[in-house]
Parts: structure tokens; sequence; C-alpha cells
């Protein structure tokens, strides 16, 4: 389910760049925009109706069965929108990724099957072309009026839960999943997708501001600027900014993880939050995506931006209070640097049960795991780093770029990729991920060296790789 949940969330982020496309222009020439034109916003509907769709289609299929799944996952979905009188973005998220599907399992079955060598080509265009045309003339003549029927429900169901007084429940489920690095697929594969819809509609829409708020986050990572001493209050120090400006929200849950009693007042800001965006019948014309406090903002209509400000302090305040309290003790639990160790020693202890010494380095290598937990990649050549998060593009992205520097100030020629987990390449000499995903990355990449992290701006971290990889 999990795997899944990370594919809705890729077909979403991987066409995000349209989205915000349109959300500028609505922002701008739309309905509640600073200059308003009929004839450029003329642009969005056809967007909305029928390129992003066949799009998402496109990159479902691709990313299950490769080219030839794509290609009749497109042309199915087109057939879709041509019936369906809602945008046909939920339907193509289910019908890209099952046609891909298909055509991974008949190409499979067709390798094992062919009467002789030299037909591959020609009975593999057949298929696939009946394949598509079965299933673009199934969506367009039963699935259409079907899944508009079934969208009018949802939406119709969403509105009034938005109006009632149970939205800011949402946060229950929602913060606590982002802390456990399940952002991206709330946001990219769940309120994205019902958000979309509802601007169709409405111009505008809550379900953007749900889990992009910085607001929470940002009371967090406050009060442990101001209650720490030392490389902690740095660290903190360092993760509001890239939090809060750069909208890379990753930085602030290994402070939750460290004290899970925080999950209390981020929940609390987070439905202070969704509450004043409400009262103020607030919302967004696009996804935010990273989420800055720049975007949140900027995407938002004129009327609103102001009242979008005010919620994102609101949330920040709530959470502030709460954790600034929570931590009054902090000085008496362990440090960073004594509970990184403790983890660092659970990810060493090997089968037998014993513990490598304090020092020992935090390298590892699977296909030694029964001989040997660690090792010092002496006599290894490391040419190519893949920094890896949930879905590539925020945590990842900015430990590489940190990584990188540092790397160039040592005059090192090393590669460094960010990468999601599900695209982790064979050719890669090491894995950084945060602690939570070794794990997964375990499974995925069985033989690679890897380097977990608590956080990822605490630069005593790169500062030690840096100096091994030397």
């Amino acid at each position: 389910m999990k795997k899944f949940a990370r594919l809705l969330s890729a077909m979403v982020y991987q066409n995000i760049i349209i989205i915000i496309a349109v959300g500028v222009i609505r922002v701008i020439f739309g309905d509640y925009g600073w200059w308003y034109n009929e004839t450029i916003t003329e642009i969005v509907n056809p967007v909305y109706h029928t390129l992003l769709p066949v799009l998402i289609a496109y990159t479902g299929g691709k990313l299950v069965g490769g080219q030839r799944g794509a290609t009749v996952a497109a042309i199915a979905v087109f057939g879709l929108t041509l019936s369906s009188t809602v945008p046909a973005i939920l339907g193509a998220m289910i019908i890209g990724p099952l046609l891909g599907w298909v055509m991974k399992k008949v190409d499979q079955l067709m390798i094992k099957r062919l009467p002789g060598v030299g037909y591959e080509l020609l009975i593999g265009n057949v298929l696939a072309s009946f394949i598509a045309i079965i299933s673009t003339l199934f969506c367009f003549l039963y699935v259409g009026e079907l899944f508009s029927a079934g969208v009018e429900f949802s939406l119709n169901f969403l509105e009034s839960i938005v109006n009632s007084s149970l939205l800011p429940l949402a946060a229950i489920i929602v913060e606590p999943a982002k802390v456990l690095f399940f952002n991206n697929i709330i946001n990219f594969g769940m309120l994205a997708p019902l958000g979309i819809h509802q601007v169709n509609e409405l111009g505008k829409s809550i379900f953007f501001l749900i889990e992009s708020n910085p607001g929470p986050g940002l009371g967090i990572l406050i009060a442990y600027w101001l209650k720490t001493k030392g490389e902690q209050r740095k660290g903190a120090k360092i993760a509001t900014s890239i939090h809060f400006f750069g909208g890379i929200h990753e930085v602030y849950f290994p402070y939750v993880l460290m004290k899970p009693r925080l999950i209390i007042p981020l929940i609390l800001g987070g439905m202070a939050g969704i509450f004043s965006f409400q009262s103020f019948n607030v919302g967004l014309v696009a996804i935010s995506s990273p989420g800055s406090i720049f975007p949140v903002v900027g995407l938002a209509p004129k009327e609103d931006m102001i009242f979008v400000l005010l919620g994102v302090l609101l949330s920040a305040l709530v959470s502030f209070i709460g954790s600034y309290f929570l931590l009054e003790n902090v000085s008496d639990s362990p440090s960073v640097k004594d509970t990184k160790d403790t983890i660092n020693d659970f990810y060493q202890v090997t089968e037998s049960g014993s513990l490598p010494t304090r020092g020992e380095s935090r390298f590892e290598k699977a296909e030694q795991m029964n001989e040997q937990a660690t090792m010092e990649l002496k006599g290894t050549t490391i040419d190519s780093i893949y920094f890896v998060c949930e879905a590539g593009i925020g945590s990842s992205a900015m430990g590489a770029a940190m990584l990188r520097k540092r790397l160039q100030e040592a005059n090192l020629d090393i590669s460094v990729v960010n990468s999601s987990i599900d695209d982790i390449s064979p050719s890669a000499d090491l894995i950084i991920c945060h602690e939570r995903l070794l794990p997964t990355v375990k499974r995925i990449a069985p033989d690679t060296n890897y380097y977990p992290l608590q956080t990822f701006t605490d630069m005593k971290d790169y500062k030690e790789l840096v100096e091994r990889l030397v």
C-alpha cells in the first residue's frame, strides 16, 4: 500500500510544473486575479480537462509498464476526458498504473510464448494496439459518465465537510503522518487531486493549504531554537530558515521524532491553521510545492493573501507555545549526539546481537552483515552517491546540494544525485538517507554502502562523511 501511495504521489509531482503554471495564470488573470483576462484564462480548462489527465496517466503507465504502458494509458485516458464532464485526474491516477501493469504482464507473457525469433515487433505492436483500442473505447463509452457521477458525488460530500466543523480534525491524521515522512504521499497523492477538482469548481481550494502550511513546523523549530544551546540550537536555526523560506518541511520531522510529545502542539497548530483558513474562506489556486511561505502566500488570490498569512502565523504561534512548555526540561534529556550514537549502534548490531564499540564507522555493507556489521570503506572507490528521500524532491535535494558543496571544498570529484527510494540506481556506490528509511533502502539496494542521518541539517554528519571519503 505504501508503494502504491508513492506511485500516486509520483504521478502528480512529476507533473507539478503544469499545475503550478496554471495556478500562476489563475492568480494573475483568473476570477480572483490581479488583472482579470477572460481570453488568457481560456487556457486553464483544456489543461485541467485534457492535458493534465493524459500526462498523469502517461506518467503512471511509464512508471509501471515502461514506454508501451505509458502510451496505452495516455490514449485510454484521452478517451475518458472526451466523455467526462469533470477533470479526469483521479481517473487517470487509477487507469494509468493499471494499464501500465497490464502491458507489463502482456509483454512478459509474449516473451515466453513467441512462436519464433523475428516476430517480437509485429506481435508486440498488434497486442499493444488491440489493448489501446479496447481500453480507449471502454473509457469513452462507459467509464467517463460513471466517473463524472462519482466525482460529482464526492465533491458534494467534500464540500459539506469543508463547510462543517470537522475539517480541522484532519490535522489529527495529517500532522503525525507528515512527521513519519508520508508528507508527499498525503500532499501529492491525496490532497492535490481533491484540490484540483475543487479549484475547477470554485477557483481556489483549502486542500492546498492543509499539508503545505509551514506554520506548525515553524513553531516547533523556533521553540527548539530558543530552548536549546550549542550545536543543537545552531541546527534548529538553520532548519528554521530552510523550512519556512525554503519549504523543505522534512527538516523539522527529526526534531519531533526525538521528542514524540511534540506531536501534540503540532496537531493543535495544524488545527488552528485549518480553522483560520476555513473561517476566512481562503484557499490557493494551485498546489504549493515546495511548502515555502512564498508560494503559499503567492498562490493565494489577492483578497486571501493576508488571511492565508494570518492562518500560517496563528498555527505557528499555537505550535510554538505548546512546544516551548513541553521542551522545558530539554537540557535534562540526552543530547542530539547521544541520541544519534544510540541509533547508529542499533543499525550496527550484528546477527549475533553484539554491538560495535563507540566511534566505529556508520557505513555498512549489507552483503557482509553475517561476518562484519561495519566497514571503513578502505580501498573502496566511491564515484556515485545517491541522497534518498521518499519522493526525491525535498530533503534529498537539499541534502545533496549541501553535500555537493562540501565535496567541492574538499576537491573530491564525486557525483551526488538526489533520488526517490524507488529510483535508486544500481550504479550507486553509497546511499545516504534518513535513518527511518534505512530498512526500506536496504531491501531495494541490498549490496550498497549506507550512511543514515538523523537530521539533514547537522553539519557534523556531512563533515564526518567527507573526511571518510577523503
